[in-house]
């Protein structure tokens, strides 16, 4: 391997990304009052005659899990990324919202989670794992009179899958409760917690003994400062005492670069079992990747 070239080329691959992950964000943002704020006023759809109708579609889609795109070299230079995002499909205004808001707040979910070994000959991805979901989520489930503490919930279905077939063909269905908790004023900053319980239906017959490394949840802690830089942890621990440990940490950009861009640098640390979906029962090498996060 010619180290020089390959680096020359994945550089060049973490800039296109960025950028296309740029575009993405920059739709979603601009919409994400509308939806995010629990969707409380109505979508015009104001497109041209005989044209799509974008304007409804993009004011319903936001961003879901982090977003991001990070570059590791221990052992093999790797890349992980994640896009996510989530889609209100119910019309807040609409006749059955109106007599069931509780529709009002069921999404559309899909992650897409994907370790890159550029290494490679053929710059082969080792694994993805497509996660759609459909669930529940309500962002104002209990806030205290003086809003430093408030409840928000989440609760669904998700599948995941690796895609593939044969030996390699890995997938499970959970159904899922996930409360966030929020405590405000902590220092200059804020913190968050939010554990996942999670069952699964049925037991496929790639992966029957999963449990023993992913468990029955996880758990994410977060704390963000002042300058909005944010630090967190991810545990997960299986039935057999083997799990795994993320850490992330994000600075805005704007900090260094003044205003010029939206976005975060990115730093990924992980170590145990699990980190994707076709190796869920081996320890790969740990791994601390860096990059760029449109979404945390």
């Amino acid at each position: 391997m010619v180290v020089g070239t390959t680096r020359g080329w994945w550089a060049t691959v973490l800039v296109v990304t960025a950028l296309g992950m740029f575009g993405f964000w920059s739709c979603a943002e601009a919409q994400e009052a509308s939806v995010e704020s629990e969707q409380d006023s109505a979508v015009d759809g104001s497109a041209e005659v005989g044209e799509p109708d974008t304007n409804r579609f993009m004011s319903k889609l936001t961003p879901d899990e982090p977003l991001y795109f990070a570059i590791g070299w221990n052992e093999l230079i790797n890349a992980k990324f994640q896009f996510s995002f989530k889609f209100a499909f119910m019309n807040p205004q609409g006749t059955l919202t109106r007599k069931a808001p509780f529709f009002s707040h069921v999404y559309f979910g899909y992650t897409q989670t994907s370790l890159w070994d550029i290494e490679g000959e053929s710059k082969p991805f080792y694994d993805t794992s497509y996660k759609p979901s459909l669930f529940y989520r309500h962002k104002a489930v209990y806030r205290s009179d003086n809003g430093d503490f408030r409840i928000w919930g989440q609760a669904g279905f998700q599948h995941e899958s690796n895609g593939q077939s044969g030996d390699e063909s890995r997938s499970l269905n959970i159904i899922y409760v996930k409360p966030t908790f929020e405590f405000s004023g902590i220092g200059s900053g804020y913190l968050t917690v939010a554990p996942r319980i999670w069952a699964y239906l049925g037991t496929p017959d790639e992966n029957p003994d999963i449990a023993e490394y992913r468990g029955y949840g996880d758990l994410r802690v977060a704390f963000t400062g002042r300058s909005d830089w944010q630090v967190a942890a991810t545990i997960q621990v299986g039935t057999s005492g083997k799990g795994s440990v993320q850490l992330d940490g994000t600075w805005p950009m704007d900090k260094i670069l003044g205003r010029n861009f939206d976005a975060y640098l990115y730093a990924q640390y992980f170590n145990g079992w699990s980190e994707s979906l076709r190796s869920y029962d081996q320890r790969l090498p740990w791994q601390l990747r860096l990059g760029i996060a449109v979404v945390r």
